[in-house]
């Protein structure tokens, strides 16, 4: 792949001083893989543009002042950026600043949630997503990450149309589970759910808690399971940062920790998320949308079925790996998972499917066709 001489890419990286999953993996993740592709080719530099640095950056940094969603960030970030000697910007955060005419723009558009529920965002996060459609039109490509993300943003930005690329999100192919997964998630697991946990499913749940996630619905479903009896009686393991508008949601995690049915690890490092998936039983995807779902993916390397609403990106990336359920009640994910949990044939079943399928998703490919983006984007004259 050539690109032009002393060309400089660089990724919005400022996420990754505040948070761990989402869109932060995601740059994370590509930037490993972006360095990767780097030691291989002398005409390109790849850098990322933080505020803060934080420890185990995978590039090297591009230092500016302004922090991500600042209401005035558009005007300022762009002018802080004309200053530098960059030849493509890389929104991976979805508002493509203002740019000047010598720096290409290139966004990720994940989702397009904000336009369905902006209830779900607070105040301030509203006002900057809702700059996301206008950008657009200044942005010589778009990356989605699914095909079904790329038909919503042509519905609504038809004119994007010829500029949009879909190129699906990675992960890690683990391969066979780690040798100390229960030990390791016994250790995480036992100071908080009691010594009784060898033997009982173990139900995943993995994402930030904010209301798009519909944490609550989840609880709902997995009160309507234990209701069920299904022998032995499986925990619920939650693994997500606080975020926003969750205050009545952490207040029922409490709960379920008291009642030691439920456990909610709002940061662990990805050994030990590693350990976890190794051990799950089921994925529980109760989200509204999603524009690809990380985690699904994640768990499907792991041979771990995906149980998940059928919205969005969801019967895209989960297949027949999972159970996809279109009726979006509690007691219709209860009854998935009863039904999951009470058949050992179909257990296996899906999490031979699931390898399978997650085949299809490497962090590789990902670079690879994102670099095509940026190749793209720079053949264009100046």
């Amino acid at each position: 792949m050539r690109f032009p001489p002393a060309s400089v890419v660089a990724l919005d990286g400022r996420l990754l001083a505040y948070r761990r999953g989402g869109i932060s993996r995601y740059i994370a993740e590509l930037g490993r893989a972006l360095a990767r592709a780097e030691s291989d080719s002398s005409e390109v530099r790849f850098r990322l543009v933080v505020n803060r640095v934080p420890p185990d950056l995978p590039l090297p940094s591009l230092r500016v002042m302004t922090p991500p969603h600042h209401r005035l960030e558009t005007w300022i970030l762009g002018c802080e950026l004309a200053f530098r000697s960059i030849r493509v910007y890389h929104a991976t955060d979805f508002v493509l600043p203002r740019l000047p005419p010598w720096i290409r723009g290139v966004t990720t558009i994940h989702d397009l949630a904000f336009l369905d529920a902006p209830g779900d965002l607070t105040p301030s996060s509203f006002r900057y997503y809702r700059q996301t459609l206008a950008r657009l039109r200044a942005a010589d490509r778009i990356i989605v990450p699914s095909e079904a993300t790329a038909r919503r943003l042509q519905l609504v930005v038809p004119e994007t149309s010829e500029r949009i690329r879909v190129i699906y999100h990675g992960v890690h192919q683990w391969g066979s589970t780690v040798t100390d997964a229960w030990e390791r998630s016994s250790q995480i697991l036992m100071p908080r759910l009691g010594p009784r946990i060898e033997g009982r499913p173990l139900l995943l749940a993995v994402g930030t808690i904010e209301p798009r996630k519909r944490y609550d619905l989840l609880l709902k479903a997995f009160s309507l399971l234990r209701q069920a009896d299904v022998q032995p009686a499986p925990l619920l393991v939650i693994v997500g940062q606080e975020g926003w508008q969750c205050t009545s949601t952490v207040q029922q995690f409490r709960v379920g920790e008291r009642e030691r049915v439920l456990c909610w690890l709002s940061d662990i490092d990805d050994e030990d998320l590693h350990a976890l998936y190794s051990v799950a039983s089921a994925l529980i995807v109760a989200s509204r949308d999603e524009g690809f779902c990380l985690p699904a993916a994640e768990a499907m390397a792991h041979g771990v079925p995906v149980v998940a609403f059928a919205v969005g990106a969801l019967p895209e990336i989960v297949g027949d790996a999972g159970l996809l359920i279109r009726e979006e009640t509690a007691a219709s994910l209860a009854g998935a998972l009863v039904r999951l949990l009470s058949d050992t044939d179909l257990r296996a079943e899906l999490a031979y499917r699931a390898r399978l399928r997650a085949q299809r998703f490497s962090w590789e490919e990902s670079c690879r066709r994102t670099l095509a983006v940026y190749q793209e984007v720079l053949a264009r004259d100046f």
